[in-house]
């Protein structure tokens, strides 16, 4: 086997032992700072643009999850929204328009650190879309779309002084001096998002409407 057919073996194993360990999510409506089962965000997102598709955040943002787990994400970030492959934009109508904004800096800054396991990132990406007040089946949709076509990487090794987030966090060491491993983007072929399209429709989990828009959005593939 090629080291790519091991890579896709890998991948594929990750994400059937997520959608096992995933349950139905319930819908709430949330806003920044409030108590929400699933996580909170602290703070807001604040940045400028820097070109067509940049932006860069102008002070710190960050989401803690159910577990209690930190996602800091350091001012001065550059975030362009692409962990979200482009053919699911036209789905949500970009990755930092309205309740998509600030799961997607979260998922932006981390895929691109990666000094985490992408399948956490990934998975916490579903869960902040949930706490930011994402439909049920818009935010498994697009949960879905970055497991299946996100990017992936080997597991980071992480210093031990990074494992912990508090005040005295180092953002520069940890975000940039660690080891980054190499990261991989799937192909997003019509034929595989066709096929991607018929399974979450056998899965029953994503509305007819949610479906309608991503079969539309992958005509329009090349």
């Amino acid at each position: 086997m090629t080291f790519t057919g091991v890579r896709e073996q890998v991948v594929h194993i990750s994400r059937r032992e997520l959608l096992a360990s995933i349950v139905a999510f319930p819908i709430l409506s949330a806003t920044t700072g409030m108590a929400h089962p699933e996580g909170r965000f602290v703070g807001t997102v604040a940045a400028e643009w820097i070109g067509d598709r940049r932006m860069r955040l102008l002070k710190p943002f960050e989401f803690i999850d159910a577990s209690g787990r930190r996602w800091p994400v350091p001012e001065g970030a550059m975030i362009d929204g692409a962990s979200i492959p482009r053919v699911f934009w036209s789905i949500i109508g970009g990755p930092f328009e309205g309740n998509y904004r600030g799961p997607s800096v979260i998922h932006d800054y981390y895929c691109d650190t990666r000094t985490r396991k992408f399948a956490e990132v990934h998975l916490n990406f579903h869960q902040s879309m949930l706490v930011a007040g994402v439909g049920p089946s818009l935010a498994w949709l697009m949960y879905r779309a970055v497991a299946v076509f996100g990017p992936s990487w080997p597991d980071p090794k992480i210093p031990a002084k990074c494992e912990i987030v508090d005040n005295n966090y180092d953002f520069e060491f940890c975000a940039q001096n660690a080891a980054k491993p190499e990261v991989t983007f799937p192909k997003t072929a019509r034929i595989d998002l066709n096929a991607f399209a018929q399974e979450l429709e056998a899965e029953g989990k994503v509305d007819p409407s949610d479906l309608a828009k991503l079969r539309k959005s992958i005509e329009a593939t090349p």
